[in-house]
């Protein structure tokens, strides 16, 4: 990680999400200018915890009504992150990893990558910034594609989304927990801990 900050650009905006008051201080004197050196170019992201009863089961239910007879399915109210006024050339996030084998279905990891491409989402015009994970885990790739993959180092992943891509699928319901798709179409790619983008390109392979 220390080599990855070390090549980032002088004088660019970082929005940091989820670390701690040290960590955070480190990213300032990271992207301290020599021309300006006290100018502030950190943005300390804040983002309400979901609340207990938003679990993954609710988030993505093991029975839908799809045909919505008896009543409309609604998802769990998610929090939505501030999105700051200034524009952020870099968007860094570090993401929880569980040791268990279900790794993947964490509301917390999930809800952390909602909010960085809700932030990412929110540039004006044709910018296209980056965004930074801190992460032992592989970040969601229906979410973050696999072809915006920059570079990887280890822990850190390091992508340029398409942001009208991105602004189309946080249209989309958070989860199974409500359908956005008329019945017999599959607009999902299932997170599961195995998935990578290896997997992704060989399954698309197979389907043509």
């Amino acid at each position: 990680m220390t080599k990855t900050l070390e090549n980032i650009e002088e004088g660019r905006t970082i929005g940091v999400l989820n670390f701690d008051s040290n960590e955070i201080q480190r990213w300032r004197e990271v992207s301290k200018s020599k021309d300006n050196g006290d100018e502030e170019k950190v943005v300390v992201l804040n983002l309400d915890y979901a609340d207990k009863n938003v679990t993954w089961d609710a988030l993505y239910p093991e029975w839908i009504d799809e045909e919505q007879e008896t009543e409309v399915p609604v998802c769990p109210n998610i929090p939505n992150i501030k999105v700051p006024t200034r524009r952020l050339d870099l968007i860094v996030v570090k993401l929880p990893c569980r040791k268990e084998g279900n790794w993947s279905r964490d509301v917390g990891r999930l809800h952390l990558q909602l909010a960085a491409a809700t932030v990412a989402a929110s540039a004006k015009g044709f910018f296209r910034g980056h965004v930074f994970f801190v992460s032992r885990c592989f970040p969601i790739p229906n979410l973050f594609r696999c072809k915006d993959l920059v570079s990887r180092r280890g822990d850190v992943w390091l992508y340029k989304p398409n942001l009208d891509t991105l602004r189309d699928k946080l249209q989309l319901p958070v989860g199974s927990c409500e359908l956005s798709l008329p019945l017999g179409i599959q607009g999902r790619i299932k997170m599961t801990p195995e998935i990578t983008c290896l997997d992704l390109k060989t399954n698309l392979k197979n389907r043509r």
